[in-house]
């Protein structure tokens, strides 16, 4: 049975009360109340509080009941003991040994440390001046930049609600933290957009329970923030083209505990792509031994000059990074054209095109060559066809249906598994959930005007694939975490393998099962871990991840 603590000078005895603690009697101190320096007291009394709108939490009702084993009565271990039972804690002491308050962050010292939170227990050890040799708990109701708030039951007095200056000297030893009241994400963000060079992502706020006051964003790589990356939109820098990006959110809301979620984990990030807005020219006089220059080419983004290859006619004749060519004998009679590479870190090299609008020295222009006549007779395919793009969920797969012999038309089937797919009649097709997992080809017909036909099949296909998405639920306790990972795709039921990882470098690797997998993570010191779950992908399912944030205590 616990001993009742109160935040009381353990000079003032003003009488003793017989306790019987379990087969002893111990005497307690009735203390009087003092004057608490840097603190407020707001109200005395369950009718005072009640009056001036703080909470009782309805102990006048309750504190003749036991809680924890504490001693029943008007006290502090019993009343923190009642409420925390509140919040859904069970009605049995989480440690073993005395009640007494001064024993309370002993005994919990994993659960204790400096940081208030609301619904977080404020503990006064006895060494504390302010505090009576058996010290002192209470609920922390409020948390301020310069004070908290907190409602207690001292020893012999109903209740009461005090404001406490940081730092003053009778600020609490510690906070306890056993059930606190902290805001939850219900449902992780999300990211739209294209993980490329260029490009801009944006993550929505997702669900939050309740909703927070204020979300900080903050873009990660490689777990590690990104400089000025502190907004929904973060448009993708070259120097992170190959790498992998997330968002981390951090919800705070008055009197809870903030708490952090992280998005999923993008794909690497490809390079960018540029558009090239204005092709260069060629200037300079158009004679062997002369100078000629190329230029004037627009890039949007802006791009450098990587490369200038330098013709004569379709003949390489020079390449450099300079924008001049010195005219050889080689190219007389022959007209000078320049590709010029644009570059920029993290794009694709982009090429422009420019072509001189003489020959060199005069001379005449190459011939251009003649089309050849095309064959007499019957209809026969004279050069074959082709299907491009990738197998992939909602890719863009094109059929070029190849060269014939006289003028046709072409009509187009494309199938899954042999099955013709309804309404997919046309030289492009876009994979749908139907076909995930399954193999495509398509069949082109051509039609001469006499009515002669020629059928080729292009075909099957890969399998067609898809990205799925990996979704992380961290849930933390006592000293350890519980995770698990759902991977899922439309048309599909991943298979394989995720490899989870904590804070620590702790690793496990779990096999699907119906797409899902789960690990606990045991003996975790207090604080607060981020837990990431990399899919490994299988024939149909591309690789992919996702992360979570939680809390240990």
């Amino acid at each position: 049975m616990g001993k009742p603590g109160g935040a009381l000078r353990r000079t003032l005895v003003t009488g003793a009360v017989l306790l019987l603690v379990g087969l002893g009697v111990q005497v307690i101190p009735k203390l009087a109340s003092p004057a608490h320096a840097g603190s407020i007291t707001l109200c005395s009394g369950f009718s005072d509080c009640r009056s001036k709108g703080y909470s009782t939490a309805g102990y006048e009702k309750a504190w003749g009941n036991m809680y924890w084993r504490m001693y029943a009565g008007r006290n502090c271990t019993n009343y923190v003991a009642y409420k925390l039972i509140q919040t859904g804690l069970p009605n049995a002491r989480p440690w073993s040994g005395e009640g007494n308050a001064t024993n309370w962050g002993v005994a919990l010292s994993r659960l204790t440390n400096r940081t208030p939170t609301v619904g977080s227990v404020a503990w006064w050890h006895s060494s504390h001046p302010s505090a009576s040799r058996f010290g002192h708990v209470a609920i922390v109701e409020r948390v301020g930049s310069s004070s908290i708030t907190i409602s207690e039951s001292n020893y012999g007095s109903d209740l009461s609600w005090r404001r406490i200056t940081k730092g003053s000297t009778n600020y609490p030893t510690g906070f306890i933290h056993f059930n606190d009241k902290r805001l939850s994400v219900t449902k992780a963000p999300t990211v739209e957009g294209t993980a490329q060079v260029g490009k801009a992502v944006t993550v929505n706020t997702g669900s939050w329970s309740p909703n927070p006051n204020k979300i900080r964003y903050q873009w990660i790589v490689d777990k590690k923030p990104i400089p000025g990356a502190t907004n929904k939109t973060f448009r993708i820098p070259g120097h992170l083209a190959g790498k992998q990006i997330a968002a981390v959110l951090t919800g705070t809301r008055d009197d809870y505990s903030s708490a952090k979620t992280m998005s999923e984990i993008l794909p690497p990030i490809r390079q960018g792509t540029f558009k090239v807005l204005k092709q260069p020219k060629i200037g300079g006089t158009q004679k062997v031994g002369s100078t000629v220059s190329v230029g004037g080419a627009d890039y949007e983004p802006s791009a450098k000059i990587g490369e200038v290859r330098w013709y004569a006619d379709k003949v390489l004749i020079a390449r450099s990074k300079s924008r001049f060519l010195k005219v050889p004998a080689a190219a007389s009679g022959k007209r000078i054209g320049a590709v010029v590479v644009g570059v920029q870190t993290g794009y694709k090299p982009k090429h422009s095109y420019a072509f001189a609008t003489s020959l060199v020295g005069g001379g005449k222009a190459p011939q251009q060559p003649t089309e050849p006549e095309p064959p007499t007779g019957s209809l026969t395919q004279t050069a074959a066809g082709y299907v491009k793009g990738g197998t992939r969920l909602g890719g863009l797969m094109q059929v070029n249906p190849g060269t014939f012999s006289e003028a046709v038309d072409v009509s187009y089937q494309w199938t899954r598994e042999g099955t013709p797919i309804s309404g997919a009649t046309t030289e492009k097709y876009r994979p749908t959930a139907s076909d995930v997992g399954r193999r495509l080809s398509v069949t082109v017909v051509a039609r001469s005007r006499s009515g002669e036909t020629v059928s080729e099949t292009y075909g099957p296909s890969g399998r067609v694939r898809v990205k799925p998405t990996v979704k992380v639920t961290a849930t933390g306790g006592s000293r350890e975490a519980d995770v698990v990972v759902k991977v899922t795709a439309p048309g599909y039921v991943p298979t394989g393998s995720v490899k989870i990882t904590t804070n620590g470098g702790r690793t496990v690797t779990k096999q699907l099962g119906n797409g899902t997998a789960g690990v606990t993570f045991v003996k975790l010191p207090a604080g607060e871990y981020a837990v990431t779950a990399a899919y490994s992908g299988d024939e149909v399912a591309y690789w992919a991840s996702g992360g979570d944030f939680t809390a240990v205590n």
